[in-house]
């Protein structure tokens, strides 16, 4: 942190502080992004941005308020705790919050290898995005770009609470991305890859990520409509990871003290298979969410939440614990202007031991999903639909590409008969390998 911003967050504290505020936090975040974008070559567009950004919570008398700026000078940094003091009275009681028992606050500074010291400026970025798109384009078949992009950022956090926890960690970010479309007139798809890791040399190179875009692009020619049927799906890797993301949501302390989910009574019961775990690991090396403490201070730590195909844990941080009357499991989550609030780190679905290609085997009449559009998800009953695109699978094979189908399930039944195949990646801190569902309806013609 700069010697400005250590300041604001030393004077936000002392300040509220005399005002009569019993509870106060200061989350301050400091930050670097460059995107680069290109099109045909040529550059299309530069985005850059330094920021500063400080948010202060205060809790008085069960009340609680979130305020930010993006101004550290003495004049707004007192301007800005005059309006929170005056300002909480005004919100409604809340018994549940509150800061965490110092017990709780992380002493943990493990080296979660979050940074690296390269950095690429506009020419290295502007390269990567030419150089993946020209790869793209140059696939036959393929006959216009809908460009790519290449970014890096660097971001500093700290957090400071008014009854003593004091860290913060740094992280890096690359990226690259590219979007092409293959054949003419009427008989056009589209398709893309992005990567992004916090080192740069986890992610392929630009011509390599530029190949997978274009393939993936003219393998979607030709694509045939089907009729409606009940069959088993499906999802790759690419697109798994949301099945994942809907589970957080749904195991979310929020959702389940408002009693708004699907899964509200089903801790401690079998949701899937027992084969299949799920876990949340904050401390992975180098991942893409990973962090030594929460959002509220909280030590991380790696924890199941499904455990040979049981439900065993909820996304709690400290308000929804309170409200559960549970301890919190280190999964507050905010920005500098909102409260803290459940969310995974890095969750994923783990291996499981069979092979992508031997589960498309397995299946004598399916669909291969490998794009999805739109949403439509009701937590509360766990009913699923979404537009999908992607293969029919004939006979255990690949058969023809299909488009503008949609697809629709009960998540419970889709947990029960859901088989994890072996190629796990890591690429977004939701992660998941293929996955197949027994019985899904796929609408067609």
């Amino acid at each position: 942190m700069s010697n400005k911003t250590e300041d604001a967050i030393t004077s936000l504290l002392d300040r509220v502080k005399t005002l009569g505020i019993k509870e106060a936090d200061v989350l301050a975040v400091e930050s670097l992004s460059i995107n680069v974008k290109s099109r045909l070559a040529k550059m299309e567009g530069i985005e850059q941005k330094e920021s500063i950004d400080i948010g202060l919570r205060v809790i008085d008398n069960g009340k609680q308020l979130t305020i930010s700026t993006t101004d550290s000078s003495k004049e707004s940094i007192l301007e800005l705790t005059e309006r929170a003091a005056s300002m909480v009275h005004s919100v409604p009681v809340d018994e549940f919050c509150g800061l965490p028992d110092k017990s709780l606050f992380s002493i943990n500074n493990t080296d979660l290898d979050l940074v690296d010291k390269t950095q690429l400026g506009h020419e290295e970025l502007l390269e990567s995005a030419i150089m993946a798109e020209e790869s793209a384009m140059s696939v036959k078949g393929i006959t216009n770009t809908e460009g790519a992009s290449s970014s890096f950022s660097k971001s500093r956090m700290k957090l400071v609470t008014s009854n003593g926890f004091s860290n913060s960690y740094e992280r890096t970010e690359f990226s690259t991305t590219v979007s092409v479309i293959a054949g003419n007139d009427t008989k056009m798809e589209r398709d893309y890859e992005y990567q992004s890791a916090t080192h740069l040399k986890d992610i392929d190179k630009p011509n390599k990520i530029g190949l997978i875009a274009g393939k993936r692009a003219v393998s979607r020619l030709n694509s045939k409509k089907i009729k409606s049927d009940t069959v088993p799906i499906i999802f790759d890797n690419r697109i798994s990871g949301g099945l994942i993301a809907i589970l957080a949501g749904s195991i979310s302390g929020q959702s389940i003290s408002r009693g708004t989910s699907f899964l509200k009574d089903k801790l401690g019961k079998k949701l899937f298979k027992k084969n299949i775990n799920i876990i949340d690991d904050p401390l992975r090396i180098r991942g893409h969410r990973s962090r030594i403490f929460d959002g509220e201070g909280v030590k991380s730590k790696k924890i199941k939440l499904v455990s040979n195909g049981e439900l065993t844990s909820w996304l709690l941080d400290c308000r929804s614990a309170r409200q559960l009357n549970l301890e919190t499991t280190a999964h507050a989550s905010r920005s500098t202007n909102s409260p803290p609030s459940p969310a995974p780190s890095n969750i994923y679905l783990s291996t499981g031991n069979i092979s992508k290609d031997d589960l498309v085997k397995s299946i004598k009449n399916g669909f291969y999903v490998t794009e999805m559009m739109g949403m439509s998800f009701n937590q509360v009953n766990g009913d699923y639909s979404r537009g999908a695109t992607g293969f029919w699978i004939q006979n255990g094979e690949i058969s023809f590409p299909v488009s503008e189908v949609t697809i629709a399930g009960n998540m419970l039944n889709m947990y029960r008969t859901l088989t994890p195949s072996s190629d796990l990646k890591f690429t977004t801190g939701i992660d998941s390998p293929t996955v197949m569902i027994e019985n899904m309806t796929v609408a067609g013609l």
